[in-house]
């Protein structure tokens, strides 16, 4: 039983994992993770962009880490994912960033073991929302890897003809 007990994934690791594989994401898409490593209310690190002539460019979003299959639920009343934000003034911060944030769910299936991240622009969908006041964000996200960087990317530097055609 203790033996069980210690190759259970606890919240550190599954954290540390999660950061190891966005770092991988970022660096097979040529573009620059920073984790946080002080207590951060909520970001966990930044991407930066680089510029169409490989430079850091200052370009950046947040991103907020999540692992587990805990942080979302599917709603009975229409069957999408939410995810609950426990306390209404994590609403204002994500709002507040100077950059948008990025949350990003790592979930493990429970047949194959595998994991699947995903990412979503939380700063955009509260701000485009109806209901401002709800703490329910319907987590639409994408399958993040180095396409999905790429395309975020993209919008603060549009692709040349050149690097088009290479991809």
């Amino acid at each position: 039983m203790e033996e069980t007990a210690t190759r259970e994934l606890d919240t550190q690791a599954l954290e540390q994992i999660l950061i190891g594989h966005m770092m991988a994401i970022a660096g097979e898409a040529n573009q620059i993770f920073r984790p946080v490593t002080m207590f951060d209310y909520g970001i966990d690190g930044e991407v930066e962009f680089k510029d169409n002539d490989g430079r850091a460019s200052g370009k950046r979003i947040y991103i907020q880490l999540k692992s587990g299959n805990s942080y979302l639920r599917t709603r009975k009343s229409d069957g999408r994912e939410v995810f609950d934000v426990k306390n209404e003034r994590h609403l204002e911060y994500r709002i507040n960033q100077p950059v948008d944030v990025y949350l990003v769910i790592r979930q493990q299936d429970e047949m194959s073991g595998e994991g699947t991240i995903r990412w979503m622009n939380v700063t955009r969908t509260l701000k485009n929302r109806k209901d401002k006041q709800s703490r329910q964000i319907i987590f639409e996200g994408h399958k993040l890897d180095m396409n999905a960087v790429w395309k975020v990317r993209d919008e603060f530097f549009p692709p040349t003809r050149e690097r088009a055609s290479k991809r």
